[in-house]
């Protein structure tokens, strides 16, 4: 493996690392701020989130300066790259009915994992309605007046 290649790859998953501890952090700091039994507790916990914030845009700008995502000052929104790309989809979509096949077959794999999806979660939905409903028939046929 090329050297030159081993250091960004390295720093790039540190800093994914990074993102993804901070964005957790993050996440969970407005729990943990409404269960801070002190007021010390709380200013900790609020500064400790705010850093995480904090730390989440440096790491996301840093990644943005490794992987070459670098904007520049006159295209603040990124329009200048949303352009080039809505180019190069425009000279894809004119290049044959190979890209069209692909679309369908795309657009057909989403159908079935959305549908998917739905079944696993309406079974996941109807398994613990069922659970939920036996334990409640013990605890009324037990406990009940």
């Amino acid at each position: 493996m090329n050297a030159y290649m081993k250091e960004p790859q390295l720093a790039l998953r540190l800093i994914e690392v990074g993102l993804t501890v901070a964005g957790i952090v993050a996440v969970i700091t407005p729990l943990a701020l409404w269960a801070s039994w002190s007021e010390t507790v709380f200013y900790t916990v609020l500064l400790v989130g705010c850093s995480a914030f904090l730390i989440f845009i440096g790491l996301a700008k840093v990644r943005g300066y490794l992987m070459g995502e670098n904007m520049t000052g006159t295209d603040v929104l990124g329009l200048e790259a949303v352009r080039r790309r809505q180019e190069d989809w425009d000279r894809l979509q004119e290049d044959g009915p190979e890209i069209g096949r692909r679309q369908r077959s795309i657009k057909g794999d989403a159908r079935r994992e959305v549908g998917f999806m739905f079944r696993v979660s309406f079974g996941l939905i109807l398994i613990v309605g069922v659970v939920f409903t036996v334990v409640w028939a013990g605890f009324e046929m037990y406990y009940g007046v």
